[in-house]
């Protein structure tokens, strides 16, 4: 079995200090783990995880590698103590706003990315380079092969904002790593999925409930964030440069995910309407998550993961456990099959109210503002 079990620790020298960023999200608190958990570590930096969470860690005081919460932001001139000497980087974020694909937020630091590779350039010698990046780089489009391989175009749709910033993120790495002479792999996963985004999860496009784009049939692929991490183990191991795509063997059809959803409401409406609706939801708080979400849901972009394979990776959870083990369903589950699509179908009523209520709200507001004006 693989998985976060095997994920214990990486190969590294005596004497090496790990730099993770984004370390105090989901997927950065277990890399932090697995870091103090790989023999030869001395010294973790862990960028954005405050004092207080170090416990989230459950690390014995003076036992193993030390650990060094360092809560700034990544251009914050008080980052560079903490980096000297540093060998590896692994770099998950900060990622901010609001959630598109379980890898964090939509809003990716560019100008702090910059700052913290300048700042290592001037303190540290980095051997590896790990950068989280995104399957979305690809495109969300129709015309994609299913499943897109690492030799396909880099084309980010431009309507989805975190798709372009992370494809630009991927350039300022790469391009970094080879001026330092440096390994560095990206990697690009489909949709992440764990327990602390399941709220997230259960009510974004992916798990086919709300708004959703009228006559989308779009495969898609759930990645358990455990796996993500073993993934980054086997890379390191095997000093594997370049892009690695990660992802479960296969993908789900919406019908599939409807499946294990369970009843749900859902409002399908033609694409450009249903992003008004989104982002008028967003605006008044009435949906979380980041509207563009419903483009990158509406069309393919899962990925083949032969290349991480044949480094010996291989995945724990399929789609439907990632899924399960993510979207536990709620309160559906403990409610008999006549409720649930009575609720169902009164749950897509009320959503179709408060939005166009919204709607109204926002327009009237507008006015308002451009009569003072």
């Amino acid at each position: 079995m693989a998985g976060m079990g095997q994920a214990s620790g990486f190969k590294a020298e005596v004497g090496e200090i790990v730099v993770v960023t984004g370390a105090d999200g989901p997927i950065g608190r277990r890399v932090v783990a697995m870091s103090l958990a790989t023999a030869g570590v001395s010294r973790v930096v862990a960028v954005g995880l405050p004092t207080s969470r170090r416990d989230v860690l459950a690390v014995a005081p003076g036992a193993g590698p030390e650990l060094v919460p360092a809560p700034f932001a990544l251009d914050d001139p008080r980052l560079v103590n903490v980096l000297r000497g540093a060998t590896r980087l692994i770099h998950l974020g900060p990622r901010q706003g609001l959630e598109i694909d379980g890898t964090g937020g939509t809003d990716v630091s560019l100008v702090g990315t910059r700052s913290l590779l300048a700042a290592l350039t001037e303190v540290a010698e980095i051997r590896d380079a790990v950068i989280l990046s995104s399957a979305l780089v690809y495109g969300a489009r129709a015309e994609n092969p299913v499943p897109l391989s690492e030799a396909a175009p880099v084309r980010p749709n431009p309507a989805i904002k975190a798709a372009v910033d992370r494809s630009e993120l991927e350039k300022i790495c790469t391009a970094w790593a080879s001026t330092q002479g440096s390994r560095c792999v990206v990697l690009r996963p489909c949709v992440v999925v764990a327990p602390e985004n399941g709220q997230w999860l259960a009510h974004s496009p992916w798990s086919t409930s709300g708004l959703q784009v009228s006559g989308a049939s779009t495969p898609v692929q759930f990645l358990h964030v455990d796996d993500l991490v073993w993934a980054i183990a086997c890379l390191l191991n095997n000093q594997v440069d370049g892009v690695v795509n990660v992802a479960p063997d296969g993908w789900l059809m919406p019908k599939q995910v409807r499946a294990l959803k369970g009843p749900a409401a859902r409002l399908r409406l033609r694409s450009s309407v249903a992003l008004l609706l989104a982002r008028i939801g967003v605006r008044v708080g009435l949906a979380s998550g980041d509207p563009s979400t419903l483009l990158a849901s509406s069309a393919s972009w899962v990925v083949s993961n032969d290349r991480l394979r044949s480094v010996g990776w291989e995945p724990e959870f399929t789609n439907e456990e990632a899924y399960v083990d993510s979207d536990r369903g709620g309160p559906w589950a403990r409610l008999t099959p006549r409720h649930r699509q009575e609720l169902a179908l009164g749950g897509v009523v009320v959503l179709a109210l408060g939005v166009l209520t919204a709607g109204v709200i926002v327009v009237r507001r507008q006015l308002r503002v451009g009569r003072q004006a």
